[in-house]
């Protein structure tokens, strides 16, 4: 019997000779550029030897025979001999020994229709048809990048790498057509779905072969996805092809760039589509964007707009029915501006969600893979999975993979289908992780440790050790082990290192586990697989993987100036691979030295992704110190961690962990360090209505800094103290102390303290206008002054340091602020949109509900009243769900107003007392949040 190393050649073609044009031809050429060695009668057989000895031997000395049928090769005896001693040797063709072809329309002999046959009859199926072949014989083709069409006339801002073998998605795009051409009740529609099921594949393959130019002369496809894809920047954009670069969108306001284009809509022949739209989300739209799954989160605000702008632009195109041109988004969340109170959408819009694939489509894919059965067969394989994406993916790469049945559906039969449908899911990825070589799993757990996708060449660099030389290892004892007669071949047989990344990458794609980039050279994994894939890891395995990509990581040189927080990948990967190696002093150091908090803190302001850094580094909880050497380390980061509790809208969380902080300084005796801590439990005892107690400790920080003489930490302890006294109304005191503030920062040089000092003066002036006592005081300039210097001194900090993007959207805030009370309301637009868009792109919650109550003020006074509503909920909802008590009371206001305007006594009342409560907050007459609480007093007395 001849084994598998002994065969001499790949396939042997049985066929008649009056169909030898096509298979000396087209077969015997694709087979040959395929690299198959291929027996044939004419150039194989022996002259002179007996026929039936040669046909024998072509049979037993190939390892795969094709039966080429055809009415002629039914009529040839030799051909009939032929397939009969095939079936004798194996009649059930267990070891698919033979492989049956058919080249033209026949009957087929009884015995050999049980056998799933490869079809050459049908022109328009050929590619299909010959995929499944050279897959059969183990050497499936590359796929062809697919082709990217070109459109005149359309704005393809980012064109979209499609991958190759995409198929049908025929009743999404059915879906698509009727939306676009038949529903005018819906200009806006919402695509939505998970990330990996397709959504950016199938919509831009829709638009480049299903929608008609000469209907659609018009179209813009803007990715978020891409870097610098902001919402502003495709405002501008479209406005410029839409107008044919004759509209200045410099000149435009905001809210007149929404208006323009809203207007241009109104016509017919537009349409536009705004791809990976979750990334103008708060979810997925901040600084760590490329670090998030699907697992982010589904409630509070994730799902508003980062840009205002945004919002104002969804709400009226779904409110706006009349318009003639046509919105699409794809997304994995939906808005919440596009929802109503109460559930459902707006008007004018409507979404459609997209889940598994359509059994005709699986089974389209699986014959572009090189998948070879009849429709049930496969349709049968794939709803074991629920047509589950990913699912049919892998379970595509394990049959054309397949040792035994490579490329035939019948493979599928032995895997698992025992259990409910979440089980045999998590089988068929199993069984794909298992059937894997160990140098491809140990790559595949590799590329799982990255927390972003990686590039080709950071896993070359890492190929040089590891699987790669054992690899090479094991051919290198193959060689010596068969002798001479295998040296001729050596050079084929034997890989480099990076040779075998290269054949471990392809592999692993063609399986469906990897992802490639190819357009960005990166390749990752589907979140699913990516957790599966790094829990196989062993234990040492896995540490002995992270010590090795940190110390990859270790030598990557960081930009000299980072300005984004891809600048900082490197180091994030760093530290992070630091943690998961065990080393956690290390990777604390990492993080105060080049994370935090510079430029983390205070540049980017990435406060979550500081929280999401630091809470590996408290295995124990965070009720438990850090699970650091030093105490001084665990103080230090417990501070870190408070403050980005704080500014990321969880001051309760922040609380206890401050208080933690503290109270090891004061077992450490270290009066410094407690005197940070209890300005970081101030600052949250303060938002959240404890003045009394925050005032305390406050001055409790600047008795400390005088008793050790730091002067610096004692200013910045006036300095909120200033803030704290104005909130009650103590103007003069609170005046006093931010003069001293401000002074002693003055003398120290410090830029961006001071720049605070002068915001806070800002503050006090808008809060002295609002007072009772002081209604008659209606001088807003002084509060633009301040506000317009602490700007300046951000910009000045900015050219002489560093940006700090928290005192940019305090100043723009304040500005904006009193541009309002001043009747400017085009500035205080301005300002107030700038504040709230830096601010949601940080995700820096402690101000953005003052922002909104402000664009509440302004938008009641220029008659948006719909938009006030909507603006004061937001920010109320924001003070109850992150416990502000102070903006509570004002967003209460506005809601209290905003009733009383439309007559609604009851609600007007309801909220004014709800302010009142609020502002209430340690009790009168020393310890109120004086503003808010005169005024709710005064709407009370007034509702009676």
């Amino acid at each position: 019997m001849t084994t598998e190393h002994q065969f001499e050649f790949d396939v042997f073609i049985s066929y008649s000779s009056k169909d030898k044009e096509w298979v000396r031809g087209e077969l015997l050429n694709r087979l040959k550029a395929a690299g198959l060695k291929v027996c044939t009668d004419k150039e194989s057989f022996i002259p002179g030897a007996p026929i039936l000895t040669e046909i024998e031997r072509a049979i037993e000395t190939s390892r795969k025979t094709l039966l080429i049928f055809t009415p002629n090769y039914l009529a040839s005896e030799w051909t009939k001999l032929e397939s009969l001693i095939l079936q004798t040797e194996d009649p059930s063709n267990r070891n698919l020994k033979f492989i049956p072809c058919y080249k033209a329309e026949c009957e087929i002999p009884k015995r050999i229709k049980p056998f799933t046959p490869i079809y050459f009859t049908d022109p328009a199926e050929d590619a299909n048809s010959w995929r499944q072949l050279l897959t059969a014989l183990g050497k499936p083709p590359e796929p062809e990048p697919a082709q990217q069409p070109a459109h005149a006339g359309w704005f393809l801002a980012h064109p979209y790498p499609m991958p190759p073998n995409f198929t049908g998605r025929v009743a999404e795009r059915a879906m698509l057509d009727h939306w676009l051409d038949a529903d005018a009740a819906h200009p806006l529609l919402g695509l939505r779905a998970l990330g990996g099921f397709g959504k950016s594949a199938l919509v831009w393959h829709w638009l480049t072969h299903d929608v008609r130019p000469a209907d659609w002369p018009r179209v813009v496809w803007w990715s978020f996805y891409e870097g610098d894809a902001s919402f502003d920047r495709f405002l501008a954009e479209t406005l410029a092809y839409l107008s044919g670069g004759r509209l200045d969108v410099t000149r435009l306001s905001g809210k007149d760039a929404i208006k323009a284009l809203l207007q241009m809509l109104h016509a017919p022949g537009t349409l536009l589509v705004l791809d990976g739209f979750e990334r103008v989300l708060r979810a997925f739209g901040g600084l760590d964007a490329a670090y998030q799954g699907d697992e982010a989160k589904r409630e509070g605000n994730d799902r508003d707009c980062i840009s205002p702008l945004a919002e104002v632009f969804l709400h009226n195109a779904a409110l706006q029915p009349q318009l003639r041109s046509k919105v699409l988004l794809t997304t994995r969340l939906c808005p919440r501006v596009l929802e109503v109170k109460g559930g459902g959408l707006l008007a004018g819009c409507r979404e459609a969600e997209l889940r598994q694939m359509q059994p005709d489509d699986a089974v389209a894919f699986f014959h572009a893979q090189g998948i070879r059965g009849t429709h049930t067969e496969i349709e049968t394989a794939c709803a074991q999975y629920g047509y589950h994406p990913l699912s049919l993916r892998l379970l595509a790469g394990l049959i054309v993979g397949d040792f035994q049945q490579p490329g035939d559906s019948a493979a599928a039969k032995r895997l698992d289908v025992s259990g409910d449908l979440i089980q045999r899911q998590h089988h068929v990825l199993e069984t794909a992780y298992d059937s894997l070589a160990p140098s491809r799993q140990a790559l595949l757990g590799r590329v799982a440790c990255f927390r972003s996708p990686v590039k080709h060449d950071v896993l070359q660099s890492l190929a040089v050790t590891g699987a790669a030389n054992n690899a090479a290892a094991e051919q290198q004892g193959l060689l010596q082990r068969v002798g001479n007669w295998f040296r001729p071949r050596q050079r084929d047989f034997f890989l480099s290192p990076a040779e075998h990344l290269d054949a471990d990458l392809r592999d692993l794609v063609a399986r469906g586990l990897l992802h490639h980039d190819a357009r960005e050279g990166r390749f990752d994994l589907h979140p699913i697989v990516r957790r599966y894939a790094y829990d196989r890891l062993a234990a040492p395995d896995r540490a002995a993987a992270h010590i090795r990509l940190r110390d990859y990581f270790a030598a990557v040189p960081v930009p000299d100036k980072v300005t984004r927080l891809e600048d900082l990948a490197p180091v994030i990967e760093l530290y992070h691979h630091t943690v998961r190696a065990g080393q956690l002093d290390e990777a604390r150091t990492l993080f105060r030295d080049r994370l935090c908090p510079n430029p983390l803190y205070f540049q980017l302001g990435a406060y979550q992704l500081i929280i999401d850094l630091l809470r590996p580094l408290f295995p124990d909880g965070e009720d438990r110190p850090p699970r650091l050497k030093d105490e001084s380390a665990q103080a230090w980061t417990l501070n870190i961690l408070a403050t980005s509790y704080s500014l990321s809208g969880q001051p309760r969380r922040a609380v206890p962990v401050s208080e933690q902080a503290y109270a090891l300084a004061e077992k450490q005796g270290r009066k410094d360090n407690l005197a940070v801590g209890l300005g970081n439990v101030s600052s949250q005892q303060l938002v959240i209505g404890a003045l009394r107690a925050a005032e305390a400790n406050l001055r409790r920080r600047i008795a400390l800094c005088r008793e050790i003489k730091d002067e610096f930490n004692e200013a910045i302890g006036c300095q909120d103290l200033g803030q704290l006294l104005a909130y009650r109304s103590a103007y003069a005191e609170s005046e006093t102390e931010l003069a001293t503030a401000l002074k002693m920062f003055e003398k120290r040089n410090n830029v961006q303290s001071q720049g605070i000092v002068w915001a806070y003066r800002a503050k006090r002036e808008l809060l002295r206008m609002r007072t009772t006592a002081q209604s008659a005081i209606r001088n807003p300039q002084s509060a633009i002054e301040a506000a317009r210097r602490a700007l300046k001194l951000a910009d000045e900090d900015a050219r002489t340091d560093s940006p700090v993007e928290r005192d940019y959207i305090r100043a723009h805030w304040l500005l904006g602020a009193a541009y309002r009370v001043a009747d400017q309301p085009d500035e205080a637009e301005r300002h107030l949109h700038e504040a709230l868009e830096r601010c949601r792109r940080i995700n820096m919650v402690d101000h953005e509900a003052d922002i909104l109550i402000d664009l509440t003020r302004h938008s009641a006074a220029t008659g948006a009243v719909d938009e006030a509503q909507r603006l004061a909920e937001e920010a109320r909802l924001i003070a109850e769900r992150s416990g502000y008590v102070l903006q509570g009371a004002d967003a209460h206001l506005e809601l209290a107003r905003l009733a009383l305007a439309r007559h609604d006594r009851v609600s007007a009342r309801a909220h004014a007392q709800q302010a009142h409560t609020l502002a209430t907050c340690d009790g009168p007459p020393d310890y109120t949040y004086k503003a808010a609480y005169d005024e709710a007093g005064a709407l009370l007395r007034q509702l009676g």
